[in-house]
């Protein structure tokens, strides 16, 4: 399989993932994917995907507006490049200190782990990051996202 098919280009960032007001806690905070609430759990996205990226450089003390919009801008290219392998809904995110973890549900995890375990490799291989896949049919991580954000 060749990857390079797969990679998307960075510059690729519009979201249309409609995200609650965040809840603060200490230096982070917990923004789940409101459009989602209605319809959680959904049957057709039985995979969690969970990628965690921290910024090289990042004082713990908590993100810059800058700092966050470089995570943001980040974390749509990944998800972007996710839509290339399978259908998926953005769950939400939450950040802790310099970190950002992103929530997304998908419906087949065929090649996934590869892809964007290569995607951040290329694209930001300075960065440390990870990328978990588990079943979660129940839409439990989701439903924590929203409970932490008062939602």
């Amino acid at each position: 399989m060749q990857l390079k098919q797969y990679l998307l280009p960075v510059a690729m960032l519009i979201s249309q993932a409609v995200w609650a007001q965040q809840a603060v806690t200490g230096s982070g905070k917990s923004v789940p994917n409101t459009l989602l609430k209605g319809q959680a759990p959904d049957e057709a996205y039985p995979f969690l995907v969970v990628t965690e990226l921290t910024l090289p450089g990042c004082k713990g003390t908590g993100l810059t507006a800058e700092q966050e919009e470089t995570h943001a801008s980040i974390s749509e290219s990944a998800s972007r490049q996710m839509q290339l392998l399978t259908r998926n809904e953005e769950a939400g995110y939450k950040t802790e200190g310099c970190r950002r973890i992103d929530f997304y549900y998908v419906s087949d995890t065929l090649d996934l782990r590869m892809v964007m375990n290569q995607f951040y490799k290329d694209n930001y291989g300075t960065y440390p990051h990870s990328v978990s896949i588990r079943p979660d049919p129940g839409w439990k991580a989701y439903l924590g996202l929203l409970e932490a954000a008062g939602k």
